[in-house]
């Protein structure tokens, strides 16, 4: 779907006030490294440096110089006075006490032994110490490499991202390394001065949001702009976004760090993040470190009564009007295979229903909706145990008849089928079915929702900037809109249009890519985001 910026109306979104930025973390690096990087990251073709490798620094140990002192002689008292005849060879030996003999120890004397033992002793000494701080030294450099990642993760890294794979790969600046991306259009609002917001995990695990503005800046994410502080780390994340009764509204729904399902709500009417009603509903979320999580909003646009058609893929306009109902439809895994679904309608604002649980499928992947177009069927993608995305459509019709070729009101699966995705793939529709591919590469399919007989037009494509695919981080989240800008002098102009996806390539980024609605060059481009 194309989202129309309303060019009318003056209204500003409340804003809290800014902080006082703090410094920017710095890249952390292993604690045995003798080097610290910190040149500035380069935002296109960003290279995480590997840990430094350990290498103690080895002093040789004091030298000890020995040496003898001269020897002393025992002194005999003379024979008489006048001394001793001079001795000389064949001489007998002068009179009186013969010279006493040295005892000896082992053959040597003993000064010479008492030495020798010294230096053989603290040969002993130095030697045990240096093997200790020898083998303490390895033992610091095994731990230095160690991977310390999820149990899970171990024995199954296909279906893991970031700092759950191995600690080090945890991000200490921009994004968190496996953020969840979510997207809610804001050219409906009314004054709005944003075409939409995108909703990502700080590295910090804070749950914050950045604005898209008409003249394509974007601005926010600082901590003025913090949606929650106990998210879980990597949770998905899930944004929808509407008008009830004048007032406009943005549901925002992750997972906590406690496994359940948290609902966040701003309101135009007081500016600031309030807990949804789902909070206390204790909906407890299958415990791994990646799973699906997704929340879509059904009935008309947006829930706003002057959006009777809106642009379709080729730039025209539905035929058909929307549908009056107000409502959301929420999904979230219980088990390895099976998502639970709940429901809320505008006329119960604080109640949620339980429907039918969706059993076989692949939870660590994401679930995709269309539930906005025209008429009364909405449609739900999802991975089976297989890794193909399944397309699913229910006929809401509540006064029609049900064939056993199109049954009302009851879920019921299209025979069209994408197989071989990546098995924790997000899936994202807006115009087109985003979804990633086993080999890591983004892809757009053109699906004609037709209920039964839905089926998959030629026009589908690869995100290649300049011709080269585009590989994502295997597992990233991903989001994706459609913007068309009408000319503020004359609204049946339209200005530009585009296609918008937003992944993550290098693990602390939030990469966007665009290209013109109708068709073109894809451009790409790193996102900045605030190290406040």
């Amino acid at each position: 779907m194309v989202q129309q910026a309303d060019p009318s109306g003056q209204h500003m979104e409340a804003v809290s006030p800014m902080a006082v930025p703090q410094s920017p973390p710095q890249r952390s690096v292993s604690a045995f490294s003798e080097t610290m990087d910190n040149s500035a990251p380069i935002p296109v073709e960003y290279i995480q440096p590997g840990p430094g490798q350990h290498q103690d620094k080895k002093y040789q140990p004091d030298a000890y110089a020995y040496y003898s002192a001269p020897e002393a002689v025992e002194q005999y008292p003379p024979h008489n006075q006048y001394g001793v005849p001079p001795q000389g060879p064949g001489s007998p030996p002068p009179h009186g006490r013969p010279p006493a003999q040295e005892k000896k120890i082992m053959g040597m004397r003993k000064k010479s032994f008492w030495i020798v033992l010294i230096v053989l002793v603290l040969c002993f000494v130095l030697g045990v110490g240096l093997g200790a701080g020898l083998g303490i030294g390895l033992n610091k450099d095994d731990k230095a490499e160690e991977i310390i990642a999820d149990p899970f993760c171990k024995e199954k890294p296909d279906l893991c991202i970031g700092g759950a794979l191995d600690s080090k790969y945890y991000s200490t600046k921009g994004a968190f390394n496996g953020s969840g991306i979510a997207l809610a259009g804001a050219s409906w609002r009314k004054g709005a001065f944003s075409l939409f917001e995108i909703y990502y995990q700080h590295w910090n695990g804070e749950i914050r949001y950045m604005q898209y503005t008409k003249e394509k800046k974007w601005r926010g994410g600082t901590s003025s702009e913090i949606v929650a502080k106990d998210a879980k780390n990597g949770t998905a994340i899930s944004a929808v976004a509407f008008t009830l009764n004048e007032t406009e509204y943005v549901h925002i729904y992750y997972i906590s760090k406690d496994q359940q399902v948290r609902q966040r709500i701003l309101a135009n009417t007081t500016g600031f993040w309030e807990n949804g009603p789902i909070n206390d509903m204790n909906l407890k979320v299958f415990d791994s470190p990646s799973v699906g999580l997704q929340a879509c909003y059904k009935g008309s646009f947006y829930g706003d009564s002057d959006y009777k058609k809106f642009p379709t893929a080729d730039g025209g306009e539905n035929t058909f009007p929307f549908e009056g109902s107000t409502g959301i439809n929420l999904w979230y895994p219980s088990d390895e295979s099976t998502f639970q679904q709940y429901t809320w309608y505008s006329n119960n604002e604080d109640a949620w229903v339980k429907l039918a649980p969706w059993t076989n499928k692949n939870v660590h992947a994401g679930v995709g909706c269309y539930s906005w177009g025209a008429g009364t069927n909405t449609y739900t993608m999802m991975v089976n145990e297989k890794n193909t995305t399944e397309i699913w459509w229910k006929d809401g019709n509540s006064t029609g008849k049900s064939t056993e070729a199109h049954p009302l009101n009851v879920w019921s699966k299209a025979g069209l089928e994408i197989p071989d995705v990546d098995a924790t793939t997000s899936l994202g529709y807006t115009n087109y079915l985003y979804m990633q591919m086993a080999d890591q590469t983004i892809k757009g399919f053109n699906v004609q929702f037709d209920a039964q007989n839905t089926w998959l037009n030629e026009d589908q494509f690869t995100i290649a900037p300049l011709g080269t695919p585009e590989k994502a981080l295997s597992g990233t989240h991903l989001t994706a809109t459609a913007i068309s800008v009408p000319n503020d002098k004359n609204s049946s102009i339209i200005d530009w249009s585009s296609l918008y996806v937003f992944v993550q390539t290098v693990g602390d980024d939030i990469t966007a890519y665009a290209r013109p609605l109708k068709g073109g060059e894809w451009a790409k481009g790193i996102v900045e985001l605030s190290e406040d």
